[in-house]
């Protein structure tokens, strides 16, 4: 029986909405997606809770601990594809006990989905029970976000090339290649093409890397990958920085992009900043 976890009441919300925030602005308190990023605001953390209160596919729990709220969860179900993630896991005592008691509750009512949590690497306690019960680690990266309204002029390979329907073959060449167990495959991508941006870097008219990207509010980009066939220095900053520029010309803020540790300095010397280390781990609930 599960006595500390339950749902969170919109009156409750109104309650606790700002320690919930204040958790969201700490590293080693607070889950993925972050808000410490420069991007974020208060304003959006809050509407995106909201929508718990308007979807059948979401869930907002509060977490007690010795008779005082110390927590707010917000996770998302895709049930078409067995699929549940995490958006807001912000404990500030017993994270341990949270966790615990959160994968009994999604255990017990979701069997047969696949479970993602991400959380920053500065999240020690949360990191560590993860890693002790059957959690995967999938992910390692590193956030880094970009403004690409205050950078300069940088100029742009004439080597990359935009991808539509037409050329869509030429990106699936390269992601085909590692997309394995990702949910956004070339097939989905696919599906919802018009809302993405593909770039491609064409050498003799072969496909030797792309990047993909997506707006996701009102000028806030992300990155979702960058692909290559192996690993050129010259290459990745060519994507890189053909992303910003086509996002600059778009009036884009800001870009999010999360890099393995070895990409980092490149992504820093294109004009990212580093927020922290993140990890993504995934279970599969049986």
């Amino acid at each position: 029986m599960i006595e500390t976890l339950r749902s969170c009441t919109r009156e409750e919300f109104e309650k606790y909405i700002d320690f919930a925030y204040g958790l969201a602005m700490d590293l080693t308190k607070s889950g993925y997606p972050t808000y410490c990023d420069g991007i974020k605001t208060k304003a959006m953390f809050i509407d995106r809770l909201l929508k718990a209160f308007e979807r059948d596919t979401e869930e907002l729990l509060l977490f007690e601990y010795e008779g005082e709220v110390q927590g707010v969860i917000h996770f998302y179900r895709i049930p078409e594809d067995s699929y549940i993630q995490t958006n807001c896991f912000n404990i500030g005592k017993a994270a341990e006990q949270a966790l615990s008691e959160f994968l009994a509750y999604a255990g017990e009512r979701y069997k047969g989905y696949d479970l993602y949590m991400g959380f920053p690497a500065a999240n020690t306690e949360a990191v560590r029970f993860l890693a002790a019960h059957g959690f995967e680690c999938i992910e390692n990266d590193y956030n880094n976000t970009a403004y690409p309204d205050r950078l300069g002029e940088m100029p742009v390979s004439s080597s990359l090339v935009r991808i539509g329907r037409e050329n869509y073959d030429s990106f699936r060449k390269v992601h085909d290649q590692i997309e394995e167990e990702m949910y956004w495959n070339s097939d989905r991508i696919s599906d919802d093409l018009d809302e993405w941006t593909i770039l491609v870097r064409e050498q003799d008219g072969e496909p030797q890397g792309a990047v993909y990207y997506m707006d996701l509010d009102d000028g806030w980009f992300e990155i979702f990958g960058i692909d290559m066939n192996q690993y050129n220095p010259e290459a990745f900053k060519d994507l890189l920085i053909g992303a910003l520029m086509d996002v600059k010309h778009r009036n884009g803020t800001a870009m999010t992009f999360f890099c393995e540790k070895e990409y980092e300095k490149d992504a820093v010397e294109c004009g990212f900043q580093c927020i922290g280390n993140y990890l993504c781990h995934r279970i599969h609930l049986g």
